[in-house]
């Protein structure tokens, strides 16, 4: 912490004055610098330290053990916001109000005793405005490590743990899931992940993170396969300290019904340090409640997240109300749902926490550590069945099955031959289609080649149905389709004629299939109808719906 002289120095001989009365001592220098150095001297030793304090009201005393609790520093913007104001006076006001004679705090009356000390001070990433304790007395006084213990949540109730929801190592094989549809240029289907809000954002930017997709989000070959080839620990232990110590990551701008605006930045490391400290003060076999700490941390460390305490610079929407969530009365909205977001969100779906949640309500309302999360908090891989060997069904039908401890190598592989179709925490189903096969042939992908993948997992009883259809893509190509169509159906085959030479009508028609039956261009059912009635034809429409 600087010292006294340096707390001091900025300020003017009245102040020195002020100072030196509220520790009861004659100043003789009539100079700024003599004067200074004269307190300096007087206010050195325990005793004058131990005397000054024992006549301390007791607000300020209990302001000044804050201090003490906390390093011998806070942020200036919670300080206050704990312990009052502190005016500012120029040299004739002050001569008017005598505000050390008549503080309105119990930061004004440390102030004019010389007891704290006002700067910005890079203790962090970033220089922040500090209330703090001068060397010299901080010294003096052994300040306790800031404790935080002071942040531990209570054990949850039993009526908070009704559902649970075990961490697991399931974000192993979504990331494949991810990196096949990535490569293949394909929508990432929520449908395929084990967890679905800002999941598939968090998994994106975390697959950035690890530099397994290049700023293209196109998956980086060489990097992927060594990825796809760890064991499922060694890959786990990845992801999460890649995680832990991301500044690309950013959990904030995550945060879902949130709307972000202008430049500003945060800091995601000093939301994630504090949890994570926290975590591994907690007894693993316990439940702890999720409302608890948000209560613990908004009354002793509201601004563990906000550079100098500052509410208001950061311009952050409401997507539901579109109001900005600025002050410390957004707290809830904003921090506390970050922390919320954390516990529940991304050291859940990194296999740390398990959470749980009452019977009648969607929201986590407690947490415990898993056994996996012991492990990667000791900085340790964790111990996981490393042996995938899941099996494969497919069906004549082209469906295959993976279960979900297929090796993660060949699921990929498989991936970028088929369409996803659904997801279940068993087993994931993908479909060979047409269109796949294309999306693959486009990546140099052979049909014949995903034959080979199966035969070589050994897949018992490929349907012959499923390795001929394959030859025949390759051979020839798509040979069948199935579309959805508009007829239009006439009474007379002597009114086709009529419609054909009718300019309006017949840019809607596609293909005369018989005299009385025409296929529609699609998208002209309704000009069709509009063009017949203006010959007199009214025609009776029976479509589920009319564009």
């Amino acid at each position: 912490m600087p010292d006294l002289h340096h707390t001091l120095r900025s300020t003017d001989l009245d102040f020195i004055q002020r100072v030196a009365r509220a520790w009861k001592i004659e100043l003789s220098a009539q100079s700024f610098q003599s004067a200074l150095t004269e307190l300096e001297t007087a206010v050195q030793g325990e005793a004058a330290l131990r005397e000054m304090l024992e006549f301390l009201p007791e607000p300020a005393l209990g302001a000044w053990q804050y201090l003490l609790n906390h390093q011998g520093r806070e942020s200036w913007a919670k300080f206050t916001r704990e312990f009052g104001e502190l005016r500012t006076f120029g040299l004739a006001k002050r001569a008017r109000e005598n505000p050390d004679l008549t503080p309105v705090s119990p930061v004004e009356i440390l102030w004019y005793r010389g007891l704290i000390g006002r700067a910005f001070l890079k203790l962090s990433n970033e220089p922040q405005e500090y209330a703090y304790i001068p060397e010299e007395f901080l010294t003096l006084q052994q300040p306790h490590p800031k404790e935080l213990n002071l942040l531990l949540p209570r054990p949850a109730a039993e009526s908070e743990c009704k559902v649970v929801f075990p961490a697991n190592d399931s974000i192993l094989d979504d990331m494949t899931e991810v990196l096949a549809a990535l490569r293949m240029n394909r929508t990432i289907e929520s449908a395929m992940l084990s967890q679905k809000p800002a999941y598939r954002l968090f998994l994106t930017a975390l697959l950035s993170q690890v530099d397994l997709i290049a700023a293209d989000r196109l998956p980086e070959p060489e990097k992927v396969k060594d990825f796809l080839s760890l064991k499922r620990g060694e890959a786990l232990y990845t992801l999460f300290s890649s995680w832990q110590t991301s500044r690309q990551v950013n959990d904030l701008q995550m945060l879902p019904g949130l709307i972000f605006d202008g430049n500003w930045q945060n800091d995601p490391l000093l939301p994630r340090e504090l949890l994570l400290s926290i975590l591994k003060l907690l007894d693993p076999s316990t439940w702890w409640s999720i409302s608890a700490l948000l209560a613990q941390l908004k009354t002793q460390s509201p601004d563990f997240q906000r550079p100098a305490g500052d509410y208001d610079s950061w311009f952050i929407r409401e997507e539901k109300t579109q109001k900005h969530l600025r002050g410390f009365e957004n707290w809830d909205k904003v921090d506390g749902a970050l922390v919320r977001y954390l516990l529940a969100g991304p050291l859940h779906w990194l296999g740390v926490l398990d959470v749980a949640r009452a019977e009648k309500t969607n929201l986590p309302l407690s947490f415990r550590i898993s056994p996996i999360g012991v492990e990667l908090l000791k900085g340790i891989p964790p111990h996981l069945n490393d042996i995938e060997k899941g099996s494969i069904t497919v069906l004549a039908d082209g469906t295959l099955i993976l279960e979900r401890d297929v090796p993660r190598t060949l699921r990929y592989q498989l991936a970028r031959f088929c369409l996803p179709v659904e997801h279940d925490k068993a087993a994931a189903k993908y479909r060979i289609s047409p269109e796949s096969l294309t999306q693959a042939s486009t990546q140099g992908l052979r049909p014949t080649q995903l034959t080979q993948l199966l035969q070589q997992a050994k897949v018992k009883n490929i349907p012959q149905s499923v390795s001929d259809s394959l030859e025949r893509w390759e051979t020839y190509g798509s040979e069948v389709k199935i579309e959805s169509c508009s007829l239009l159906r006439l009474e007379k085959p002597d009114l086709l004629p009529i419609l054909q030479k009718t300019p309006r009508i017949a840019r809607c028609l596609a293909e005369v299939l018989n005299s009385k039956t025409i296929l529609i261009k699609a998208g002209s059912e309704e000009s069709l109808r509009l063009a017949l009635a203006e010959i007199g034809l009214l025609a009776e429409v029976k479509l589920d719906k009319v564009v």
